[in-house]
Order: C-alpha cells, then sequence, then structure tokens
C-alpha cells in the first residue's frame, strides 16, 4: 500500500475539475495506494500542506495544478525522502510537458475545448462520455502508478525554492500584469499577447551578474534562469539544461525594444537563440544579479521579489515520479 496525499489547487488552471481528480484518486486506490485529498483556498498553502504530508509520513505527494501549485508542493518535498508525484491540471504544464507526462498542450486549440467540455460536466455534476481531459489525466496517473523516480536539482533565490526557473524583467513584468479572466479566457496566449505589448513600452537597464565568481555586464531587458529546458512550456529556453546537473541555465537577452524582443522570441521558437551574438548564455551554480534599477523577478510563474537577488542551484534536492521515456537528454549521469 503506497500512502500518498494529492493536493489539489481548484483555481491552478482554467476550469475546475473535481470529478476527474476523483476518478483519478479511485485509479490510484485501485492500483494499491491509500490517497488522502485536499485542496488549497490560498497561495502557498500548497507547501504547508506537503510538509504536512511528509510529517504524517506520505510516501508520494502529488501537485495536481499548474506550475505554481508544483513549485509550491515540491518547495515543502526538498529535503525529504517523500517523492513528487504530478497530476498536470493548469494553464501551461510546463513541468510534465518537459518530462512527458501526458497534458493537454497550451497552444493546441483543441486543449481549450477539452477543458471546456470537463467544465460542464463539473457544473452539471455528471460524468460525461468521451471526456478527453479525463482520459489525459488518467493517462498521467499511470505514470504516478508505475513510480518512475528519480532525483532533480532545485534553486532557491533569496530564501525561495524554484524547480523550472526564475525570471528578471519583462517576463516577471508580465506575469504580474495579465489579468485573471485573460488568463481564464486565452491560458498561455494571455502572456505572450501582453509581452509584445510591454516589450515595446520597456527599456533595458544596466545589469551586472556575477557567474560562480566571474563578473560580467550587459544591457538587458530579460533574463531567465532555468533548471528545465522548456519555459512555459513552448519555449525551449534553457535548451542545454540537464536537471541533475547541479547546475543553473541562464540565457540573457540583450536589447530593447518590440521587434529586439520579437527577433528574440522567433530565434527561441525556431531553435536559434543561442547562435545569436544578442543572446548569451551560462551554466553555473551560484549567480548574484544587480540592477542600476529594480527590476522585478518570478519563480516558477509567480511573481516574488526584485532585484538584486542571488540564485544557487540546491543538487538533487527533490526526489520526483517522471516517465519511463522521459527524454534523455534532461538527465546527466547519476
Amino acid at each position: 500500500m503506497i500512502k500518498a496525499e494529492l493536493i489539489y489547487n481548484p483555481h491552478g488552471g482554467q476550469v475546475v475539475v473535481r470529478h476527474v481528480v476523483e476518478e483519478v484518486v479511485a485509479f490510484l486506490t485501485r492500483n494499491g495506494w491509500d490517497v488522502a485529498y485536499r485542496e488549497t483556498t490560498k497561495p502557498e498553502e500548497a507547501t504547508q500542506l506537503a510538509r504536512k504530508a511528509v510529517q504524517d509520513g506520505a510516501e508520494v505527494v502529488i501537485a495536481a495544478g499548474g506550475d505554481g501549485t508544483v513549485s509550491e508542493v515540491a518547495s515543502g518535498l526538498i529535503h525529504t525522502g517523500t517523492v513528487l508525484g504530478v497530476l498536470p491540471l493548469g494553464t501551461s504544464n510546463s513541468w510534465a510537458i518537459q518530462m512527458g507526462i501526458p497534458a493537454l498542450n497550451p497552444l493546441w486549440p483543441s486543449s481549450r475545448i477539452a477543458k471546456v467540455y470537463a467544465d460542464i460536466e463539473e457544473r452539471i455534476d455528471l460524468p460525461m462520455p468521451a471526456n478527453y481531459y479525463r482520459k489525459v489525466l488518467l493517462d498521467a496517473a499511470q505514470v504516478l502508478v508505475d513510480r518512475h523516480t528519480v532525483a532533480v536539482d532545485m534553486g532557491e533565490v533569496s530564501g525561495r525554492y524554484f524547480l523550472m526557473w526564475a525570471g528578471i524583467g519583462l517576463d516577471a513584468s508580465v506575469l504580474g500584469s495579465v489579468p485573471p479572466m485573460e488568463k481564464a479566457a486565452l491560458g498561455t496566449w494571455a502572456y505572450l499577447i501582453t509581452a509584445l505589448g510591454a516589450a515595446g513600452r520597456s527599456s533595458s537597464p544596466d545589469v551586472k551578474l556575477t557567474l560562480d565568481g566571474k563578473t560580467i555586464e550587459v544591457n538587458t531587458q530579460l533574463i531567465v534562469v532555468s533548471n528545465i529546458q522548456l519555459y512555459g512550456g513552448i519555449m525551449a529556453i534553457g535548451s542545454r539544461a540537464v536537471v541533475n546537473d547541479g547546475k543553473l541555465d541562464v540565457c540573457i537577452f540583450k536589447g530593447d525594444g518590440f521587434f529586439t524582443f520579437a527577433q528574440h522570441a522567433l530565434k527561441v521558437f525556431s531553435g536559434q537563440h543561442l547562435d545569436d551574438p544578442k543572446t548569451e548564455y551560462y551554466q553555473c551554480s551560484e549567480i548574484i544579479i544587480e540592477s542600476c534599477q529594480a527590476l522585478p523577478v518570478h519563480v516558477d510563474g509567480e511573481p516574488f521579489t526584485q532585484t538584486p537577488v542571488t540564485i544557487r542551484v540546491l543538487p538533487s534536492a527533490l526526489k520526483t515520479i517522471v516517465p519511463k521515456n522521459a527524454p534523455g537528454n534532461l538527465f546527466g549521469r547519476s
């Protein structure tokens, strides 16, 4: 019997799907799991619940929600023997998509249709046939049952942990400005549209970075510090990132203005940004970022603080369940 706790954030995606979550719990129970079910009601509560689950002896804690929920639960499990499981119920589902866990792609129009269908099922309080969202999540639950566990790095900035990335500058500003209604209606597209508009209005301050003791100075409006390759579930900004190498990947996009940002975005989508002289890429274990004007900082998609900040890696700090066929280029030798 596997003792587990499932922590569901009903506000983590574009729809509420308790019916589907209950089916996942039933599926796990049929496969020999003893699952306690919890729902969050406020920000960062998932971290508190995860820590409590560890104290109560849970072997696995399942984050049922979006990237923010996954990050919060992971933060509660760091440096413990309890394993993170993921049920992707968010807008972007970056960790799940990166690892090959079944999830809805944020850019596919069909994903929105599937969520609306599931939302109708929830509202009428009656299971509906051909619920594609249910199928995807039950496939993700099978990954949990298979229990292929690996140890991965995490990052830390100003006392807060992150699993995927920290963003400094433009993206952090955008995350704090997208209205909830737009996010619910447009999903990932809401961030992309807002970013294009913000890029034309923002300037690039002078920034000093100290990378494992080496100092560089650049003019930039966006820095992404990655632990995984995909950003937002769609862009391979940290294209050389390995999740268990004891390093974080730093991508610096130089220049400012709408057209510069658009060129950066196109090169990221086409996988050519590392060949661009306006992009600098480093791998290191500690990054100190200072700027002539304070820049906003987010961790795993949640607005957090502002520069100056020190970011460091925590090697092999988390155990997590991934598919047996997770992309091999994400992992170095253990």
